[in-house]
């Protein structure tokens, strides 16, 4: 039988440890909506700036609204751009409700793995924060006022969710980017950001080696990298039929399977089979008959074929390898080594085969 004196020991103890964790007053904190980070010109310092919401009540408004205002501070390393922003807040600033981190250029092309990796090891940061490269300085945007939504930070991470989820961009947040930053084989890619008059636009997706910007690619070619990184759906497509007459192919599925053949070589051979679905939603032609549909889709077997090994080869002449050739060698082979990948990779011959099924059109002259 249990002591009785033991048993009110157990009862009290979560009690007990519950009074050991550290509190905080929600009055008592500044939360942090956004982030920029910035390279300073002829300096070894950077520049950050972040965006909080500041609660109060309108003139003629009956309940509570708020506006962004920014918080910024320069330093050497991430801690202290830390510490000196917070000399500036009235409030303890708190990063748990943060959408949005956002790197200038420059700073990409620099390396900006230290200033992820202070959000990455915050327990209080979601892994789906995203994080984008901003074409132009990221406390200039930050503070823009614009008219399609008060809070810049939702803003931003709202145009990268619709265009994820809805559009041709490939999948990415933080989880993703430092997933494929540590795993040997392939290399992180992000969003790359400009200005469009007063409206934020996705200008196409930069690519890293390991943490460092080595260029972009145009918004036109993320619908054929989404293809080779993951599985798409809803995708929309444009095919050159015969030069004058164009046909738009929409809610495409593709699902790409890759094999290596003589992986034990230098180099390997590498065989991407992509299948592809979905139907005509436009065509310019006059008449969209079964020999007309079958013409389309022998073009677009040949145009999806082409624009992808293209693509593979710029990535690989940049030097990066977003669309993971590297791990599908390393799955399939005994004592892979990343220093002799990366001397074979540029020289590396990818096929690519395209299969695909047009289920039906929907015809828009």
């Amino acid at each position: 039988m249990i002591n009785p004196f033991r048993q009110l020991i157990i009862l009290l103890l979560p009690f007990l440890c519950t009074a050991c964790v550290p509190t905080e007053v929600v009055d008592d904190l500044q939360f942090i909506h956004a982030a920029g980070f910035d390279y300073i010109e002829d300096s070894d310092l950077v520049r950050a700036t972040v965006s909080v919401p500041i609660y109060g009540f309108g003139q003629e408004q009956e309940s509570a609204s708020f506006e962004s205002e920014t918080i910024t501070a320069e330093g050497r390393t991430a801690k202290q751009i830390r510490a000196r922003m917070n000399s500036k807040s009235p409030k303890v600033l708190e990063n748990s409700k943060i959408e949005a981190v956002i790197y200038n250029e420059k700073i990409a092309e620099q390396g900006l793995y230290e200033y992820v990796d202070t959000y990455d090891r915050d327990p209080k940061v979601g892994q789906r924060v995203y994080l984008a490269v901003y074409a132009g300085s990221t406390q200039e945007l930050l503070e823009k006022k614009l008219p399609i939504e008060s809070e810049i930070s939702r803003y931003i991470a709202d145009v990268i969710e619709q265009n994820v989820e809805h559009t041709d961009i490939p999948n990415t947040n933080m989880h993703i980017f430092t997933y494929r930053y540590f795993q040997e084989g392939m290399d992180p890619f992000l969003p790359y950001l400009r200005m469009d008059g007063d409206q934020i636009q996705i200008k196409g997706m930069a690519v890293f080696k390991d943490d460092v910007m080595k260029g972009y690619i145009n918004i036109e070619d993320t619908f054929i990298m989404k293809m080779l990184v993951e599985s798409l759906s809803e995708g929309t497509y444009e095919v050159d039929v015969d030069g004058e007459n164009f046909a738009t192919l929409q809610n495409l599925n593709a699902k790409t399977r890759y094999s290596v053949k003589n992986h034990t070589l230098s180099p390997p051979e590498i065989t991407a089979d992509i299948v592809v679905t979905g139907y005509i939603n436009e065509y310019s032609g006059d008449t969209l008959n079964d020999n007309v549909l079958k013409e389309i889709d022998v073009k677009m077997k040949e145009q999806i074929k082409n624009d992808a090994e293209n693509l593979i080869t710029r990535f690989q002449e940049m030097g990066v390898d977003p669309t993971g050739l590297g791990f599908q060698v390393k799955t399939r082979t005994r004592n892979w080594n990343q220093a002799e990948w990366l001397e074979q990779y540029p020289d590396v011959k990818v096929n690519v085969n395209v299969t695909s099924k047009i289920t039906h059109a929907g015809v828009v002259e």
